[in-house]
């Protein structure tokens, strides 16, 4: 294949000839896809755990009972 003048080379398949930006974008996007997938994944296998009050509620905090106008 002759190549016009100027051109040196072609690079032919997916993406041929496509900005170095574009391909930056393309990673960057693919990287957050897959770290969010990694992220969710360990999110869902983690246990839930329950809610413990420590210490006691005092003095302006403390909440009035419903009994009590």
């Amino acid at each position: 294949m002759e190549l016009p003048e100027g051109v040196l080379s072609v690079r032919a398949g997916p993406g041929a000839n496509c900005s170095s930006i574009g391909s930056v974008i393309d990673l960057l996007f693919g990287t957050a896809i897959v770290a969010g997938a990694v992220y969710a994944a360990i999110v869902a296998s983690l246990p839930d755990r329950p809610i413990e009050v420590v210490g006691e509620v005092g003095g302006d905090d403390k909440q009035p009972d419903e009994d009590e106008p």
